[in-house]
């Protein structure tokens, strides 16, 4: 099993009909593609958990590298105590298969198993500090690979020469991670082998640049086109032809992406804590909003983004932590704060500080839980882009409405804000009849230096004597495909996974 985080299946279609892709084409040809549905609808950062565990956000609980600990009332890395997620490799090769298991993305430190495991070494997310089972092994591959490949994403508009050197760490970094995966993949025994590549994940975001999806050229003049993404799915390409060849004819296949990329829509971290302190304020002139008025916010939003991107590339990982949870909630009175943003990454995400649930909850369930839900959701539909007019958002919804019940309910946001499908970076002001104007930061641009960001479709192409010869099957689900690996191995489905087999399977 190949993953090619967030590798976007327009793309792929697109460059495996005209030759682009020959490695992924190839496997295309003789045996299965489809496009997957995804948690990404809502919840980006939730996809690797959804994947491993074949359970719904709702169920498993990660959705991101900070969430929010309404016990604490502070945003918090997750940790195995707090919120457990086992992936199902590791519970499958109990008294069973033999895994080996490389570089997979949004994973708790890999423990003993039945075969080996490495983490964090190139990936583009991941929850603990690189490491592998046995211990010794990490050390050993970067003694021979390396050790650092891919630096801090940081978080500013990035020069052509600086995303020409991330292009060039990001084909170095596929290289390395490849040759690490051969070697892994010669040297051990195997019954299940599984390697994902984070190079298409932080391509995505920061290489992506295709003037069809409405971005302002102008705005981007001394940036490298979208070529130079094209030239990192080459490179993944490369690898997975690598891979394939060292497994043998005899393996089965399965190359996916359990979300994809788009132009940049979010305004989550710019402008919703704006909008949603002026829809709070309405009529409530004694409530202290802290989006409005908090000196500290007025200091931040005069430093340029660029130099606090700088300054917090430089910081311990720990201390980057803490920063994104002080400037979203630090300092708030919650004695009257009613709802407040929580970081996030694509969508925005809402949390009502409910009296029962959160530590210093104000606000009583039934009719004032609902009501100021309603109320929110009202007052943001009327942003829209002041020289268009076109709306903002999109929609906002309830996690409720979305997701099925399960035991991590309660920790998800409240509310979703998914935004309109028009790329972010072409405001110059966004307004509301009712609530004002806000300005963009930077108008024309990105300050976050994202031109992209995630959308809600993954694909699995697969081949092997069990792979179905066919293509596009339908709305199936990325918590398909830890099922569809149980039912190749005749291994029954453990509880509380909820997909089934994709129907690939023959």
């Amino acid at each position: 099993m190949i993953g090619l985080d967030a590798a976007e299946p327009r793309l792929i279609e697109r460059w495996t009909d005209d030759g682009t892709l020959p490695h992924l084409a190839r496997l295309r040809e003789r045996g299965s593609y489809t496009r997957l549905a995804s948690t990404a609808r809502y919840l980006a950062g939730s996809v690797w958990p959804s994947f491993y565990t074949g359970t719904w956000p709702s169920e498993h609980g990660l959705y991101h590298h900070l969430q929010w600990s309404p016990q604490a009332m502070a945003h918090r890395r997750p940790s195995p105590d707090w919120l457990p997620a086992t992936p199902f490799w590791r519970t499958l090769c109990r008294g069973g298969p033999r895994v080996v298991a490389f570089d997979m993305p949004m994973v708790y430190a890999p423990e003993p198993i039945h075969g080996v495991e490495v983490a964090g070494f190139a990936t583009h997310d991941r929850l603990e500090p690189p490491s592998s089972s046995p211990p010794e092994l990490l050390a050993e591959i970067q003694r021979e690979f390396g050790e650092r490949h891919l630096e801090r994403e940081g978080g500013s508009h990035r020069s052509a020469r600086s995303l020409a050197r991330l292009q060039r760490e990001l084909l170095a970094a596929t290289r390395d991670a490849t040759g690490a995966a051969v070697r892994l993949l010669q040297r051990e025994d195997w019954d299940l082998f599984l390697c994902g590549f984070g190079a298409t994940h932080r391509g995505g975001h920061l290489l992506w640049r295709f003037p069809d999806d409405g971005q302002r050229n102008e705005a981007d003049a001394d940036a490298l086109p979208g070529e130079a993404l094209r030239e990192v799915y080459v490179e993944v390409d490369r690898s997975v032809g690598e891979l394939l060849a060292a497994a043998g004819p005899d393996a089965i296949a399965i190359a996916f992406s359990l979300h994809g990329m788009g132009p940049n829509t979010s305004r989550a971290e710019l402008v919703l804590p704006q909008m949603l302190a002026r829809v709070l304020a309405e009529g409530r002139s004694g409530e202290r909003v802290r989006e409005q008025n908090s000196r500290l916010d007025g200091l931040r939003r005069r430093i340029p983004v660029e130099w606090r991107s700088s300054v917090r590339r430089r910081l311990p990982e720990s201390w980057r932590d803490g920063l994104a949870a002080f400037w979203r909630t630090g300092g708030v009175d919650w004695s009257r704060t009613r709802i407040a943003c929580q970081v996030a990454d694509a969508e925005g995400y809402l949390r009502i500080n409910l009296r029962g649930r959160e530590a210093d909850g104000i606000v009583e369930a039934g009719a004032a839980f609902e009501d100021l839900c309603a109320a929110v959701a009202e007052g943001l539909a009327t942003f829209r882009d002041s020289d268009t007019g076109l709306p903002v958002v999109a929609e906002v919804v309830r996690s409720r409405d979305v997701l099925p019940p399960g035991r991590a309910s309660d920790l998800l946001p409240d509310l979703f804000v998914r935004w309109s499908p028009t790329p972010a970076q072409t405001h110059r002001e966004i307004s509301s009849p009712r609530f004002g104007a806000i300005g963009w930061p930077t108008p024309g641009s990105n300050p976050d230096g994202r031109t992209g960001n995630h959308r809600e479709e993954g694909f699995v192409v697969a081949a092997g004597d069990r792979i179905a010869s066919a293509a596009n099957h339908g709305a199936e689900h990325i918590i398909d495909l830890a099922p569809t690996v149980y039912a190749l191995f005749g291994a029954p489905q453990p509880e509380p996974m909820c997909g089934k087999p994709l129907s690939i399977l023959r």
